[in-house]
This record gives structure tokens, sequence and C-alpha cells, in this order.
């Protein structure tokens, strides 16, 4: 009877701090209105380091209901002021997935392109590239073309939005930024003698990148492997385009 007396009391034990736990974890509507006002209040005073671990904690309270969506939202601009680009964009994959229909979406797909836009500048490959007197769009333009793909998404499927004007600026630069790198793999294949794998990406470019300057650049790498694998009449052709477009 005292063995069977203790493990009741063990299993009361046990259900008191159960519940105990819960219920402190439990926070009323008007306390996490108020953590919240102090969060936002601290993202209004630049103060983006303690505005971020203060949104945390209200996202962590939120473990097993969904989580106000506008925090995400906060959390994704504190993370781009405060230059942590990775955290930032990891947040905005989450938002996109979770969230793919929210209102303002088109805001998300906005600071998405220019975050993989500082991303792509501030990859540590090229600085490696800078030492060696390159340009640094040789390096593999992924945050760029993430960055295109979401600046893409934006002016499709919001062609009114505020942000439309700046992404379609951004979109030419980086068609350009891209199409450059696309040159400067026709270049190393040019000089390796790869004539088939320079033409194949010289038209792979004028299919997608048509008007460019780089493209321009990469007819004349098309006509000389036409040249040099003895493809005469093909390449008449390329040097037609090229003094059309000069």
């Amino acid at each position: 009877m005292r063995i069977l007396f203790y493990i009741i009391l063990a299993l009361n034990m046990i259900m008191t701090i159960s519940c105990t736990t819960i219920s402190h974890h439990k926070i009323p509507d008007q306390d996490t209105n108020h953590l919240y006002k102090i969060a936002y209040n601290k993202l209004l005073q630049n103060n983006y380091t303690e505005a971020i671990q203060d949104l945390l904690y209200l996202k962590n309270l939120y473990l097993f209901e969904p989580c106000p969506q506008q925090i995400y939202l906060d959390l994704i601009y504190a993370y781009y002021k405060s230059n942590d680009l990775t955290s930032a964009n990891n947040c905005i994959n989450h938002f996109l997935n979770v969230y793919p229909n929210h209102k303002n979406l088109d805001y998300v797909l906005y600071i998405h392109g220019i975050i993989n836009m500082h991303l792509d500048r501030n990859n540590p490959f090229p600085l490696l590239i800078k030492h060696l007197y390159t340009c640094w769009f040789n390096h593999n333009p992924i945050h760029a073309n993430i960055a295109f793909h979401s600046f893409s998404k934006l002016i499709q499927n919001y062609p009114n939005s505020q942000y439309a004007p700046d992404s379609y600026k951004r979109l030419i630069f980086l068609k350009n930024r891209i199409a450059y790198y696309k040159l400067a793999i026709i270049k190393f294949y040019d000089k390796k003698n790869a004539y088939i794998s320079v033409i194949t990406r010289s038209e792979e470019m004028l299919r997608y990148f048509p008007d460019t300057q780089a493209t321009y650049q990469a007819l004349h790498y098309m006509r000389r492997a036409y040249q040099n694998i003895h493809l005469i009449d093909q390449a008449n052709i390329i040097n037609q385009i090229i003094t059309e477009n000069q």
C-alpha cells in the first residue's frame, strides 16, 4: 500500500508540473499585443537587434498554433535592416511556402529580390575574384537568378504594385548581369577550342538574352566557332546579324 501511495503521489506531481508548464506558456492576447507593440517600437527606433529578439520570442509563443503573419513580415524587415541577409532569406522562403496568397506578397517578393541581389554582390567567392583582377559577375549567379525570378513574378502578378517600377529596372540590370556570366562561359570554351559548346551557349543567349550587350559580344565568338568548324554559311549569317546590329 505504501508503494502504491508513492506511485500515485508521483503521478499527481507530474500532472501538476505539466499543467503548470502549459499554463505558463499560455499568455493572454492582451499581453502578446503589448509585447508586439514594444518590438514594433524598437523597429521604429532602428533598434533591430533587440527587435529581432522580441519578435523571435513572440514567434516561439505560437508553437502550437499559427503565428501572426505580421511577426514574420517584421522579422524579414528587421533581418534585412540589420544586414543578416541569410536569416532574412530563410524567413522569406518560409513565408512564401506558408502564405503564398498573402495580401502583401508583392512586398515580400520585392524584398526577396533585393536581398538576393545583395547576396549576389556579397558572395565570398567574388572577393577572391577581385584579387585575381577579374569581374565580379563571372561567379555563378545563383542569387541573381533567384532575384530575377522574384522580380519577374512581382511584375507578372502585381503589375500595379508600388514596387513594380523599381523591380522592372532591377530586372534589366539582372538580365545583363546573368548574360555577362553566360558570356564568361563562352569565352572559357573558346579558349579551350570547344567550338560546339561556344555555338550552343551563344544560341542560348540569343534565345533568352537577345537585347543585351553581352549577347552581341557572344556573336563574335559564335561566328569564329562556325569558321573554325568550316560552316561558312552559318558564319556568314552570324556576321550579317553582327553588321545589322552595330
